[in-house]
């Protein structure tokens, strides 16, 4: 099967990624909770930073995908602009002038446990650090990839990694790895996403060249 026989909606959500994908390196509501990856290389989420378990798989709607721009100054949120797939991106020359003025790129995306102690969780995932948003770049072209070769099935099943390498001013410093574990169907009555509001649950940017992984070693399903 070519894109040209897919059903309409995922060939229009194909072409909105492979658009996503050059303008940038489930509907948000109030059940999600907010994902990140900790200074100490500890994946959190929700309020009480609730550590994710090691075996946990999460499923990610490519529908959720979102591109923008955030704002940090002194350590505080200063503004964030964010579009989702199907959108047009936001022009950096139209967002407002903040303190410090420090707009950097931001991507994220949806994501829901279906298997371990966080089935059923349902999860936000921004990051504007260079290694978030290579591993969120990589995810993009994998599912714009599995489109494009006639596959259905492009709701990727991942599980949340991390590598390391050390900073000349930070030190040791985390970032993450989303290896596949498997592919899932686009949940049916899947709709374009609606622009999230913005939040301050997001981490803050720091200065990353190209990590070294580290090996964390869990049983992989066969995909």
């Amino acid at each position: 099967m070519t894109t040209k026989q897919l059903p309409a909606a995922i060939s229009s959500l194909i072409a909105n990624l492979e658009q996503a994908q050059a303008q940038s390196p489930a509907v948000m509501g109030n059940d999600f909770l907010f994902l990140k990856l900790t200074k100490f290389g500890e994946w959190v989420f929700g309020a009480e930073d609730t550590e994710v378990s090691d075996e946990s798989i999460f499923a990610i709607d490519p529908s959720s995908y979102m591109h923008g721009w955030i704002a940090w100054h002194d350590f505080k949120l200063q503004g964030e602009e964010m579009s989702v797939q199907g959108q047009p991106p936001i022009d950096k020359a139209s967002l407002p002038t903040v303190e410090g003025n420090n707009w950097v790129r931001q991507v994220g995306f949806a994501l829901k446990g279906m298997e371990g102690p966080e089935e059923g969780v349902q999860l936000l995932y921004k990051t504007s650090s260079r290694g978030g948003k290579e591993a969120v770049a990589g995810l993009l072209s994998a599912i714009v990839a599995r489109g494009k070769s006639g596959e259905s099935d492009l709701c990727p099943e991942i599980v949340l990694e991390k590598s390391s390498y050390v900073h000349k001013k930070h030190g040791k410093t985390f970032v993450p790895v989303l290896p596949i574990d498997g592919w899932i169907d686009i949940p049916n009555g899947t709709e374009p996403q609606t622009e999230p509001e913005p939040v301050a649950a997001i981490e803050e940017p720091t200065p990353e060249p190209a990590p070294e992984p580290t090996a964390r070693k869990r049983k992989r399903r066969s995909a």
